[in-house]
């Protein structure tokens, strides 16, 4: 889809541009041809499966290890791929834990709190920023969204420009922004 690839080369270059972190789960997760690849795919056409789960959360905790140390809270704000869905619907599918991403960051003494919201645009997670992530004294917040924007027909430069705001209001904050490109879908 070349609004997905659009905004992420946006994502890309202002992280670049403004030294913030990024960790580029697009490219771990494209098949080669802009898709999402078969084995992490739960057949819907845009959501993980449990092997994907655990794919991505692994991925993240190994970019963002460092921030995943004792005495950090770390908020993950974002759509249904933070949440979890399906997995939050059925934790179970044929006997394995189907969690989200985010508990594949828990670390001993270290705090890792889900803000995922499944079909929510980064207008939602601006609110949620405000009304959740603020108070949980969080020191760092991954933001992985965008698609329910770009899927609702919202240009990519807007959905981003939200995404810009969300990631100057963490530094405002003096809470350390991670940005996530959006994930390809099938």
């Amino acid at each position: 889809m070349d609004e997905i690839i659009a905004l992420n080369g946006l994502i890309r270059d202002h992280c670049r541009k403004n030294k913030i972190r990024l960790i580029d789960a697009y490219s771990q997760f494209d098949d080669g041809s802009g898709h999402l690849k078969r084995q992490y795919s739960n057949g819907d056409g845009g959501h993980l499966n449990a092997a994907g789960y655990r794919a991505l959360g692994e991925f993240v905790a190994l970019m963002a290890a460092d921030r995943l140390n004792p005495g950090n809270i770390v908020a993950c704000l974002g759509d249904s791929i933070t949440e979890g869905y399906p997995g939050h619907l059925n934790e179970r599918k044929k006997g394995n834990l189907w969690e989200p991403y985010t508990h594949y960051l828990q670390r001993p003494g270290g705090k890792v709190l889900n803000f995922g919201l499944s079909g929510d645009t980064t207008e939602g997670m601006t609110l949620r920023f405000f009304r959740d992530v603020l108070k949980s004294r969080a020191t760092a917040c991954i933001i992985l969204g965008g698609i329910n924007d770009i899927l609702g027909g919202v240009p990519p430069r807007d959905a981003f420009q939200t995404l810009v705001a969300l990631y100057s209001e963490c530094d405002r904050q003096s809470i350390l922004p991670i940005a996530v490109t959006v994930l390809p879908v099938d």
